[in-house]
This record gives C-alpha cells, sequence and structure tokens, in this order.
C-alpha cells in the first residue's frame, strides 16, 4: 500500500482523503491541519493520525507520497521537505506564486528523484479530454486563437477562502485557465500583456484584484485571450462560470461548463453541478481522477502528465502578467 499524507484538510484535502479512502492501492497515513477542531474532524472520519505541524508529521511517520493542499502561497516548504526526505509529491495549483522559490523547488524534486503532479485538474475534466483528443487527433488543424473566461461569485474571495487578500484571479483562477492553453496548443508562450482592475474587493477590505484580462503570445505568432473575475453575484446559477473557445484553421471547438445539462428550478434556480457526479458511491470529478492518476504515476513508476516543469511555466506565465498590470507594458516569459 502507498502511505499518503495529506497537508490541509480544507475542502480539496478532503476529497483527496475521500478519493484514497476508495483506493486499493493508498491509504490515508497521517494528515496535518492548523486547526485542532479540523484535525479531530477529519482524524476520525477517516481513520488516520492526526498532526499540527507538517514536519513533525514527516518526522513520525513512513510516508511514500504527499498531498499539499495548503493556500497558493504556502507551498514551497512542504514541497522542498518532502523532495528531500524522497517523498513523492503532488502540489495543488499554483506551484508557486513566487518564481523564484518555483525554480528551488523544481530543482529539488529533480535533484531527489521523486515524482511531482502539479494540480492542473482540468487536464482530467472529460469536457477538456475530449477537446485535447480532438485536437491532437487534428480535427482543427493548426490552432490560431484560444479564448477563455473563467469567473467566480463573489462567495469565494469572500467567504469560502480565508485568504483571498493573498491572492487574486491570476493565481486563482487564470493558473487554469492558461495551462489548458498550454497544454492544448504544447507550444511554448514567449509574452503576456494584462490589464487588472481593483475596486469591490478592496472597498470591502480585501485588498486585491476584481478582475484580470490578459493576452499571451506563442511562438508562432498566435495569441490566447484571458479573463477571469471573482465579484459574479452570488445568485449566479453555478459557482463558477467557465467558458473556453478554440478556433483552429479547419474548425473550432466550444466549451461552457456553466451549463452542466440540468436546471433546477424551486425556491431558487440553480444549474446543477453533474460534472463529476459519484456514482455508486465512486468519486468521478476531476480532483479525483488526478488523484487516481497520481497514485497510478508510482505504481508503475511513470512520470505525471503536470510535473514541476509545468508548474514553473504557469508561474512565469502569472508573474509575468502581475507585472504586466504593475507596469502596463508586454512582459516576456
Amino acid at each position: 500500500m502507498i502511505n499518503i499524507g495529506i497537508i490541509g484538510m480544507g475542502t480539496r484535502g478532503q476529497i483527496y482523503a475521500e478519493t484514497i479512502k476508495q483506493s486499493e492501492h493508498a491509504v490515508v497515513a497521517a494528515i496535518t491541519d492548523i486547526s485542532n477542531e479540523s484535525l479531530e474532524l477529519n482524524t476520525k472520519k477517516f481513520n488516520t493520525k492526526g498532526y499540527t505541524d507538517f514536519e513533525e508529521m514527516f518526522e513520525q511517520e513512513e510516508l511514500d507520497a504527499v498531498i499539499v493542499a495548503t493556500p497558493d502561497f504556502l507551498h514551497k516548504e512542504p514541497v522542498v521537505l518532502a523532495a528531500e526526505k524522497g517523498v513523492h509529491i503532488m502540489v495543488e495549483k499554483p506551484f508557486s506564486t513566487d518564481l523564484k522559490e518555483a525554480a528551488e523547488m523544481v530543482k529539488v524534486i529533480r535533484q531527489n528523484g521523486v515524482k511531482c503532479l502539479v494540480g492542473f485538474e482540468n487536464r482530467w475534466n472529460s469536457p477538456f479530454v475530449a477537446v485535447k483528443e480532438a485536437i491532437d487527433n487534428g480535427e482543427l488543424g493548426e490552432i490560431n486563437a484560444l479564448n477563455s473566461r473563467l469567473n467566480d461569485s463573489i462567495y469565494v474571495p469572500t467567504k469560502m477562502l480565508g485568504w483571498s487578500l493573498n491572492s487574486t484571479p491570476g493565481w486563482f483562477l487564470l493558473s487554469h485557465s492558461i495551462d489548458l492553453a498550454c497544454w492544448l496548443k504544447n507550444i511554448n508562450p514567449v509574452s503576456v500583456f494584462a490589464v487588472g482592475t481593483r475596486k469591490k474587493l478592496v472597498s470591502m477590505g480585501i485588498d486585491t484584484y476584481d478582475s484580470i484580462q490578459a493576452t499571451v503570445t506563442f511562438s508562432d505568432n498566435t495569441h490566447a485571450t484571458f479573463t477571469s473575475s471573482w465579484i459574479l453575484p452570488e445568485n449566479m446559477p453555478l459557482l463558477y462560470d467557465f467558458k473556453y473557445e478554440i478556433i483552429g484553421e479547419n474548425g473550432s471547438l466550444h466549451v461552457d461548463l456553466h451549463d452542466q445539462m440540468v436546471k433546477k428550478a424551486a425556491k431558487s434556480y440553480e444549474h446543477l453541478h453533474t460534472l463529476g457526479t459519484p456514482i455508486d458511491g465512486r468519486l468521478t470529478s476531476a480532483p479525483s481522477q488526478m488523484l487516481i492518476s497520481f497514485i497510478e504515476n508510482i505504481l508503475y513508476d511513470a512520470e505525471p502528465i503536470a510535473g514541476p516543469e509545468e508548474g514553473l511555466l504557469n508561474t512565469k506565465i502569472v508573474s509575468a502578467l502581475h507585472k504586466s498590470i504593475k507596469e502596463g507594458k508586454i512582459q516576456e516569459i
């Protein structure tokens, strides 16, 4: 059995723990969380050991792998420690919000020969898997343009995340859609230009961007445009609105994850979240499929499809777009 530790038992950590419970090849060996209440609840729920300090967990437990599900800006220390101890790593996106830290993380991971999967979960999201297959089959020809819109309701930065002032729509949202562009095109980006707006959340005491728009240029002189905001009204039919358009020389693809086929009209109007609906109690969501893939990478000694180099590239792009906002200039990647 693969002994897996989980660092951070928020919503994501609990999804991963539930996924591991259903695995025939892995077990939740230990968890860490800074909240004693969370530890008490989840150690009982998952029948495992709990620590408030991930360093102590590494000292006390024999781990084969660890999942880093801490906030965006707190990935480096557990990733580096895990790598130094020879423990395989699955780390949430973004890989890091600091370019220097990201480069150091890649170096330590590669020096110690551990596997690392960066949590770009949409590579396991069935609509985008279908899109990737169509592109790779040559159905669209050369990809000439990509357009993405990924927005969240204001519930996310004001109620769901207690640390949103230390993040932005760039790190929390655009990291997803930008990774998809790099994965779908499989061509290096060379520059980015971006603008951002800070009004609504600042007025609420949360000093971060409301929205960001960016254009990325690739080495084949094609472009992708991205927009993300996390101040949509709470009464929108679904928590998030994700749309993606891929335009090729011979055709196009259009993805709308806000419309998941089932609409409910009762006390309120809602779009039911159908992607990833458990079937016979089995988890089928993109995060769960990603974790299953990571477990198989360890079992069969295979490299993850979203490794630390992809994480570093993503950090380079998102760092450059934030610099572009501040300086009002195109930034090279």
